[in-house]
């Protein structure tokens, strides 16, 4: 019998993602040319397999490949109607809600239909907010008729158990990663006497954004110091800021980038900088990885769901997030001590290692929908509750 397989998310538009690969075999963010392969790879071995943007305009498209991208024009957390709608229409036998948008959660539970949700998302907001924002999401996740629950990166599926998602439920997961430390040269020290620091990510204050201008600002009369931020957002704002600290010389907005380009941007810098405050709902951010692929030492918050995965000193420079004087010291710190600059290009290569893991996206869903009970052994022994009894035994 075939399948007909709907992912739904938020926010992008996979129609354009495909568009722009087939125009110049680049990929804006990454992952997107891997999950277009997976959907077409969805819909080979099950029947029909479909992704739908919630935001992104109304239509639908049958590629090339047999996938279908669709949008409904909506937002789920404001008003879930378009994207119901657009769901119903597309009529599928599995959805999986990708990311924690409760409503579409509640429709596939009272459609009958096997329901996933796979999040890269924290919560560490206050209880109400939490509440406002997502009612009673992390009890429904519970329920049976929600067959896989998952979240990006170990600490952010455990944050789930902390909100009462059962363990036995919950699998890690994560996207392949083909640049590795190993294609990169340990750096030595940084050049100087004008040092770069790059920051990519969304543009807003909660990703440590206007932190981070703030430090250049602090450090302006002891190095020279140039910010180069790509990534879309509150850019106004921030320049705004640049300016009124008298940074805007130093501070240079680039905007979108395609993902192809950011080893070289985060190479050509003396540093990569990832200063997330707590509030901001990282599950593990893929710059991170890039970050420590590159070599280029890494200075970072100790934002939880890098918990584990970051040694200050070893891998990274660590301050406490959201702290623009603890940020501009270790800036200044990495830069000025070139011992310490070769450690953290030396010891990213381990800190890459321990972030892997061994469930891909597309091989999850892969054997979530084909749901034989090999398949539900294995989702089982890679979920929290799995894995820890394995490493027990």
């Amino acid at each position: 019998m075939n399948s007909r397989v709907l992912i739904v998310q938020l926010s992008g538009d996979f129609r354009e993602a495909w568009r722009l690969r087939e125009a110049s075999g680049a990929e804006q963010y990454y992952g997107h040319g891997y999950i277009l392969d997976q959907l077409a790879a969805l819909a080979q071995a099950h029947g029909e397999a479909a992704f739908l943007c919630a935001q992104a305009e109304p239509y639908q498209e049958k590629l090339p490949s047999g996938a279908t991208v669709l949008g409904a024009g909506g937002n789920p957390y404001v008003d879930p109607r378009p994207v119901i709608t657009a769901i119903e229409r597309f009529a599928p036998t599995h959805v999986v809600v990708h990311g924690p948008m409760t409503p579409l959660v509640r429709w596939g539970m009272r459609a009958g239909i096997p329901t996933a949700c796979v999040m890269a998302d924290s919560f560490r907001i206050s209880w109400l907010r939490r509440w406002w924002r997502f009612g009673r999401l992390f009890q429904l996740l519970n329920d049976p008729a929600v067959s896989l629950v998952a979240n990006h990166g170990v600490n952010a599926a455990r944050h789930l158990v902390d909100l009462g998602v059962r363990a036995d439920k919950i699998v890690p997961w994560d996207f392949p990663h083909v640049r590795t430390p190993d294609q990169f040269a340990v750096r030595s020290a940084p050049a100087g006497p004008s040092f770069e620091l790059f920051y990519i990510g969304s543009v807003e204050a909660n990703k440590g954004v206007g932190d981070l201008i703030e430090a250049v600002a602090q450090l302006k009369s002891r190095l020279d110091l140039r910010l180069r931020i790509a990534g879309k957002g509150h850019l106004g704002q921030f320049t705004t800021l640049a300016q009124r600290l008298g940074v805007a010389d130093r501070v240079e907005f680039l905007g979108l980038v395609p993902n192809g380009e950011v080893p070289g941007m985060m190479r050509a810098a003396d540093l990569v900088v990832v200063p997330s405050r707590h509030a901001f709902s990282e599950g593990l951010p893929l710059t991170l990885y890039e970050a420590l692929a590159s070599r280029t030492p890494t200075v970072a918050s100790d934002h939880p769901m890098f918990t584990g995965h970051l040694r200050d000193g070893d891998s990274a420079a660590i301050f406490p997030g959201g702290n623009v004087s603890a940020l501009a010291a270790r800036i200044a710190d990495v830069l000025s001590d070139p011992a310490l600059y070769a450690r953290l290009s030396e010891g990213s290569a381990a800190a890459w290692h321990r972030m892997q893991i061994p469930v891909k996206w597309g091989v999850m869903i892969d054997r979530w929908v084909r749901d034989t009970p090999e398949d539900r052994a294995w989702l089982a022994c890679h979920s929290l509750a799995g894995a820890a009894a394995g490493e027990v035994a």
